[in-house]
């Protein structure tokens, strides 16, 4: 993921080079150099304040944004609004309004880096449709597992009753990636007690290849020992860990997998076209932004984060969901009422809670396996989306229309084939990218990507109201 990003970053800078046969080269080159240094990417940060400590019973009052302080509680999880964080006009235009109450909370739930980047591309469209927020994981938490799912359940229940519109209860969907999909439907048992009925309507589960295969891939293999507390070779433990992590692992889910991703780049690269996802100017900038950034948010993950959450997250979430699977199939051939609480919530989200699996066609995981074993053995109404030529890491990139594959789970999100400015022009030559929406033989200047038309700061007034 680390080296996929930061590939993006380095690439998506690349119409900077034509920058050179502009004629006002001097005070264009000035005006980015003065927008790069007074936007700040993570302007939602500085406008939120602490919520209050509380139990699940108690959560009815905070800011939104929910963030906690990391320099008041050592608590390093965030949940934020991506879209408002880099600055996406549609989305501040509505926050500012107060319109996005009456949309759908949709919340993502990130894989085993912790960051929002794998899935940042879909945010815009989906924000159509949907009030996105994210989960994002600093490299120095060290909560568990179960305390990560405490911590969503408390979050969607402040932000629930805060959003809520003329005393309705609000539709909730979870979308959880790789490590996240394990964490979300662990989440999604939870939401479907009865306790919580007044308040959330959860309506949908997207799991992006979801690593509740964990401990039957390769990556469980190979994985644990890079992380081992005693390296072979003391003296240089830290650059062994990093070798062995860049040359063992990372190559799983790069390499001939990420073939079509590599065709998608070269394309976007020479100005042939772009992700159907960006359509118009907005998005395009949007999308220079969050690349720019990259650098700024990725973080190399230490020994001791990666140890941690191996072993806190990934092998006691995958044990968990498995032993959940087989009570589940023991309880599906006995009397319903010989059950407990949990296993009557497990059978009713088994049998009732939509879900969308969205795998890529080369993941290492494997997902695409996973995805069938899901869809027939845990949850009866789903639909199994396969991204052609995708691995792990580029599931949710150039390829993938998301918010027109979750149509086809969740009609209410009401769209019907292309609408409005959603185009359906995939084209196979080039790699599963679409022409560009202007046509234009050399794309968008980086310097545009601050324009007031293409970016808006959030308003702290607004955000308070």
């Amino acid at each position: 993921m680390l080296m996929f990003l930061t590939v993006i970053a380095t690439l998506s800078s690349f119409p900077a080079v034509a920058a050179f046969t502009h004629p006002n080269l001097n005070s264009k080159l000035q005006r980015f150099h003065d927008l790069l240094s007074s936007c700040n990417p993570y302007i939602v940060d500085s406008l939120v304040e602490e919520p209050p400590k509380s139990l699940l019973n108690d959560l009815l009052s905070g800011k939104w944004p929910q963030q906690e302080s990391k320099d008041k509680n050592n608590d390093y999880i965030q949940f934020v609004s991506p879209l408002l964080e880099d600055g996406y006009p549609p989305a501040v235009f509505e926050y500012e309004a107060q319109h996005h109450r009456f949309k759908p909370l949709l919340l993502y739930i990130p894989g085993f880096d912790g960051t929002i980047l794998a899935p940042f591309l879909q945010f815009p469209s989906l924000g159509e449709e949907f009030d996105v927020r994210a989960m994002r994981i600093d490299n120095a938490d060290r909560s568990t597992f179960v305390e990560l799912k405490e911590r969503i359940v408390e979050y969607l229940l402040q932000e629930c009753k805060k959003r809520n519109v003329e005393n309705s209860v609000d539709k909730v969907y979870l979308m959880g990636e790789s490590f996240g999909g394990i964490l979300s439907t662990e989440v999604a048992m939870e939401l479907k007690k009865t306790k919580y009925k007044e308040f959330i309507d959860l309506k949908g589960l997207v799991l992006v290849n979801p690593a509740t295969s964990y401990l039957r891939s390769i990556v469980y293999e190979l994985a644990p020992p890079i992380a081992a507390p005693k390296p072979s070779i003391p003296v240089l433990e830290g650059a062994e860990y990093a070798f062995r992590l860049l040359t063992e692992v990372v190559p799983l889910f790069l390499g001939e997998r990420e073939h079509r991703f590599v065709q998608q780049l070269i394309r976007i690269i020479l100005f042939k076209g772009l992700p159907p996802v960006v359509n118009n100017a907005e998005r395009e900038a949007y999308m220079g932004r969050v690349a720019f950034a990259i650098p700024l948010r990725l973080k190399f993950m230490p020994k001791d984060t990666f140890q941690w959450r191996l072993k806190e997250w990934m092998e006691v979430g995958s044990s968990r969901f498995e032993d959940r699977l087989k009570t589940l199939r023991a309880a599906q051939h006995s009397d319903v009422r010989d059950v407990d609480v949990d296993t009557q919530t497990m059978l009713k989200v088994s049998e009732e809670l939509r879900t969308t699996i969205v795998v890529g066609e080369l993941d290492a995981m494997p997902s695409l396996e996973e995805a069938e074993r899901l869809s027939s053995k845990l949850f009866q109404k789903a639909h199994v989306h396969v991204v052609k030529g995708s691995g792990h890491i580029s599931t949710c990139g150039g390829s993938l229309h998301l918010i027109q594959v979750l149509r086809e789970s969740f009609p209410e999100i009401n769209l019907s084939g292309c609408s409005g400015d959603e185009s359906c022009n995939i084209s196979e030559e080039l790699h599963g990218l679409e022409p560009r929406y202007d046509n234009s033989p050399i794309g968008m200047m980086p310097w545009q990507y601050w324009s007031t038309d293409n970016y808006r700061q959030v308003d702290k007034t607004d955000l308070q109201k």
